[in-house]
Parts: structure tokens; sequence; C-alpha cells
């Protein structure tokens, strides 16, 4: 018997969204007038904009994936997802999940660093319904750790989140989308029940609850871009697993944290 084809669903992934570089570099920050524009699109389309956490229950089994399905995440935690971002977001009707590096809450940015959320802004975004996750402790490639270092940015992480803003923290993003099978065993054994890659490629029902594909956004990928994501063309379904070639990136950065503690660049996000 043939089975029906996937449905595809857009997991789309932010940074910020303005006119000032990010992480060096405006391809992370989409402008607001296209963000206007693509949130307006969305909404003409007549989509259903979900949370991760509530996305992860259909992959679950737990609910019924509603029609045509959206969701729109934030990694990192700039203000701009506060003053710019959610006013947007409200006028169109629309929800989001916004995950935070939360050692950078509240705290004043570095000579050359990016501002982030404080803890007001990030309770504000929750009682208008923005979903709230971890995007670990300080941004580290989790892949590269040992344990100690592991449950910092997994476990302490949730726990702070949890602990000033009075409510639970059920998802997390890996940085720059890597995990292993560590990595993803401390994620599950911290309490979330749902986690994020990247993968650049579509999502669907049997997609991975602990590695839930999402497509980057960038400066460029415009309306046009948009529509094409919600019309489930352009980008191949997510896969289960890794690839060679992303257990092979991974081999060379471990060598590499180890002799050098190198950071490992945003520009390199993989599965």
């Amino acid at each position: 018997m043939n089975r029906a084809p996937k449905a595809a669903v857009p997991v789309l992934c932010y940074h910020s969204v303005g006119d000032v570089p990010r992480d060096d570099t405006l391809r992370w920050s989409v402008s607001p007038g296209d963000f206007d524009e693509q949130m307006a699109l969305i909404r003409e389309r007549d989509h259903t904009p979900m949370t991760v956490s509530d996305y992860a229950a259909v992959l679950r089994g737990a609910a019924p994936l509603p029609p045509r399905p959206v969701l729109i995440t934030f990694d990192d935690g700039f203000p701009d997802l506060a003053e710019t971002a959610l006013p947007v977001l409200l006028r169109h009707r629309l929800t989001a999940t916004a995950y935070v590096i939360v050692a950078r809450v509240g705290t004043a940015p570095s000579p050359h660093g990016d501002p982030s959320l404080d803890w007001d802004q990030l309770r504000e975004l929750r009682s208008h319904g923005v979903e709230i996750g971890s995007h670990s402790w300080r941004h580290r490639a989790l892949d590269c750790l040992g344990p100690a270092g592991l449950h910092q940015e997994v476990a302490a992480s949730r726990q702070l989140l949890e602990d000033r803003m009075g409510a639970s923290v059920r998802s997390f993003a890996y940085p720059y989308g890597y995990h292993s099978n560590a990595v993803r065993t401390a994620v599950r054994a911290a309490g979330y029940s749902s986690a994020c890659g990247v993968k650049n490629a579509l999502s669907h029902r049997d997609d991975d609850v602990f590695a839930i594909a999402r497509v980057l956004i960038e400066r460029d990928t415009g309306a046009a871009g948009i529509e094409a994501l919600l019309r489930g063309t352009g980008w191949p379904l997510a896969w289960r697993g890794e690839r060679l070639r992303t257990r092979g990136w991974r081999a060379y950065r471990r060598a590499r944290h180890l002799v050098h503690g190198a950071r490992t660049p945003l520009s390199e996000p993989t599965s």
C-alpha cells in the first residue's frame, strides 16, 4: 500500500529583526519592513501558528496536526524581539517560540557584543503567548563539551529560566544546530520535551521531536522565500539521524576545540 505523502511543516528560524548587524553581519538581521511583510503573508495564507511545544505534542501523537501549520522561532534573544517583532506578531495574531541565551539575559553587552532581552521583556513576551525556551547558558558548541559543561549549558539554563520567570520551560534549541547522542541525552535528562535543530529542511509529522528541523531565515530570504516555504517547496523534507558530512564536521570541530578552544561560527549550522 502506498503511504500518503508527508505534509511539509515550515519551521522558520529568525535571529534579529532590525537593521543592525548581529554576530558581525547583517545576514542574520531581517529588516522590520520585510518581517512585517512576511508575517502578513502567513496571516493572508490562513496558516495556523503553533509554538514548538504545541507542535511537539503532534509529533508524539498526542494532538492532531492543524490545517496549514507554521512555526515561527527566534534564536539568541535580541531585544528587538520584544521591541520590534512582538508588535508585528500581535498585529497579525501570530504566536512564536523564543530561545534565549540565558547568561546574556539582563546583562550589558561587551564592547563588541550584541545586546540581549532583559527579564521584564521575557516576561512580557510570555504574557503575550510567546513560548520561552533555552538556547543554552553561553551558546557553546555542545557536542564538543564534557558532562559538566553540558549540565551547565542544558540543565542549569533551564533551571534559571524557570526560577526567574516562574513558569515551566519545555523546549531547547541547540546552539548552531549542533547535537550528538550525548547532547540529546542531556536535553532529555534535563526535563525538556522537545528540541530544535536547524537542517535547513522542512519538518513533517515523522520528524524527530528532539531534532526538529528548521530553516534559517536570512536578510535576503524575502517574501518570495517565505511563500515558497509555506507552499512546502524549495527545501527538502527533513531526514532522521545524521548525515556523514555532519559527523565528519563534528570530528573536525572537536579536534579543533581540544587544540585551540575555538568558538564555532554561526555561519556553519548543521544537523
